[in-house]
């Protein structure tokens, strides 16, 4: 059998071409860890409903469409926990955890001694300080909320270190912050006609019309507190998202209200679908791809125009749609 002799340039080549394949592979392994990402929402809504008290009756139907998007930071750590776990239990576990984590190192900025007797006192002394100096702003408030949160959760509550390490790194936390660049549109349409009457035995009706019409950005405020609201977590490993309550904007716009032959007209907020919130927290609280729709069938058995105090028995469907990315 003849020999093969490796020459000193024939090693060299082949140990490049190992060590190539190993980087190749310790790269492929390794997840793509994107800090900065969007998370983009939008729901329609379009249904029919009708209203029946007594010889009392209304027709209507609404067209509803919401949009948002935010753009949400994560710290790259990769995490052996998920911080919007399922079970409620284990959720607020790790969420107390990782506040009492990022509190610690809060109560060094904060100047506190972290051994004092008297730490919760000076925290919550501080906290209704710094809460009395945001004067109402409903964004400012959060913010100091959160992070005293964070200091007190540090403060009170026990190490449990090990609900991050006894999990296998995987998770990444995306949160809003401060002055993110974000979208609010929301319309609304929600038209209704019949008869309605006065007292508890109506013998005479009157006609009724209602029109609410709505298209609006989102106030200063609003768009200020978007920022902030949003958590998600991504899990590198099944490559799925969890989203924390999405919180669906109202639309600003006017209401025109003819009944007994009076027609009045204001500026308001219109609410949206009562059950549109639950299909879309539902859908997205995950295990949920990074993108993707999905369809429903409402019933919409509350009235449209959030009354509460109207008797009667609302019956109607609506079809909603939700679309949604995080790129």
């Amino acid at each position: 059998m003849k020999t093969l002799r490796v020459t000193p340039l024939m090693a060299t080549a082949v140990c490049a071409m190992m060590l190539s394949l190993a980087l190749g592979s310790v790269s492929a392994a390794e997840p793509t860890i994107k800090k900065d990402r969007t998370l983009k929402v939008v729901v329609t809504l379009d249904g029919a409903q009708e209203w029946k008290n007594g010889i009392q009756w209304t027709k209507g139907k609404t067209s509803q469409r919401y949009e948002i998007s935010t753009a949400l930071r994560s710290d790259g750590k990769l995490y052996g926990a998920n911080y919007l776990h399922l079970d409620t239990n284990t959720r607020l576990a790790i969420k107390t955890e990782y506040l009492r984590q990022q509190g610690a190192e809060k109560i060094k900025e904060a100047g506190l001694d972290p051994h004092s007797p008297q730490l919760r006192q000076e925290i919550s002394r501080q906290m209704q300080k710094e809460i009395y100096a945001c004067e109402g702003d409903s964004a400012c408030r959060g913010q100091t909320n959160n992070k005293w949160a964070m200091i007190m959760a540090a403060a009170v509550a026990p190490d449990n270190s090990h609900i991050f390490e006894q999990g296998e790194p995987r998770y990444l936390f995306y949160f809003g912050y401060p002055g993110c660049k974000n979208v609010i549109h929301a319309q609304n349409v929600i038209e209704a006609e019949g008869e309605t009457g006065l007292g508890q035995e109506v013998k005479e009706l009157s006609p009724y019309k209602l029109q609410m019409r709505g298209d609006s950005a989102g106030t200063p405020q609003e768009q200020k507190s978007l920022c902030e609201y949003f958590s998600v977590v991504i899990d590198t490993i099944d490559d799925k998202m969890y989203v924390e309550n999405v919180n669906m904007p109202s639309a600003r716009g006017t209401a025109v209200r003819t009944e007994f032959g009076k027609t009045d007209r204001r500026d308001v907020e219109i609410p949206n679908a009562a059950p549109l919130q639950a299909f879309v927290n539902t859908t997205l609280r995950g295990p949920a791809n990074f993108s993707g729709d999905a369809r429903e069938t409402l019933s919409l058995n509350l009235p449209l125009d959030g009354n509460s105090t109207v008797l009667g028995h609302f019956t109607g469907e609506g079809k909603a749609s939700l679309t949604w990315s995080f790129e």
